[in-house]
């Protein structure tokens, strides 16, 4: 059984990434009453980089307190839900075990998996662990983002279950790793067949078509 441990949304703040100042949500509050949840996410959730966050593809990110205790044993001290930039933090799930396109059905939403979460500066700069974005992509326990198949409203202690994907199925890990790796064309076309977020499906066509280009450029018509 899957449990929603809590819930969590953030307001627009700046935050220094090296030299620049940036707009961010990645500072989530908790909520403590229910929060609706649409095709876009959470009611009241800053998105203030539209161009590698937020979207029907990454609406709700979601985080386990299996995932948190990890990096708890790894630091030696706690870190508070929310503080990675995930809406909702839950337990009773292997992250690990979950391929693209499961459902965790809850009594009013439904999400599907769609997409690894690939850390970035902002998540660098907002986590006050030296070296903490390496650590985090090294780990491969990135959370996963998903869309909303049925909105409603989400709240702490809500329970429901994982329906698996239909299809053909690849893990979560496996398009976390597949980010950081050259696929081959029969890879990468495996991974396109998947229900995958519109950020990631653009980056492995387009690593897909350049692969093709070349094999046409080395064995001409």
């Amino acid at each position: 059984m899957i449990t929603v441990v809590s819930v969590h949304v953030g307001v627009r703040q700046t935050l220094a990434v090296g030299p620049r100042s940036v707009a961010t949500g990645i500072f989530k509050s908790r909520v403590n009453d229910q929060v609706a949840v649409d095709r876009l996410g959470l009611a009241g959730d800053a998105v203030c980089d539209h161009r590698h966050h937020g979207g029907v593809d990454q609406a709700v990110y979601v985080y386990t307190e299996e995932d948190y205790a990890f990096w708890a044993r790894q630091y030696r001290r706690p870190f508070d839900a929310g503080g990675f930039g995930e809406n909702v933090v839950i337990r009773g799930l292997d992250a690990a075990e979950l391929a693209i396109g499961d459902r965790l059905r809850l009594p009013r939403v439904t999400l599907e998996v769609s997409a690894p979460r690939i850390p970035c500066g902002v998540l660098a700069a907002a986590v006050p662990e030296p070296g903490f974005a390496k650590a985090f992509q090294k780990a491969a326990r990135p959370g996963f983002y998903c869309r909303v198949i049925q909105p409603g409203t989400i709240a702490a202690d809500d329970e429901g279950s994982l329906e698996a994907y239909s299809g053909p199925a690849k893990t979560l890990l496996t398009v976390y790793h597949a980010n950081y790796q050259t696929p081959s064309r029969d890879q990468l076309r495996q991974l396109l067949m998947l229900p995958i977020d519109q950020r990631t499906r653009k980056k492995f066509e387009t690593a897909l078509a350049k692969q093709e280009k070349g094999t046409l450029s080395q064995h001409p018509q």
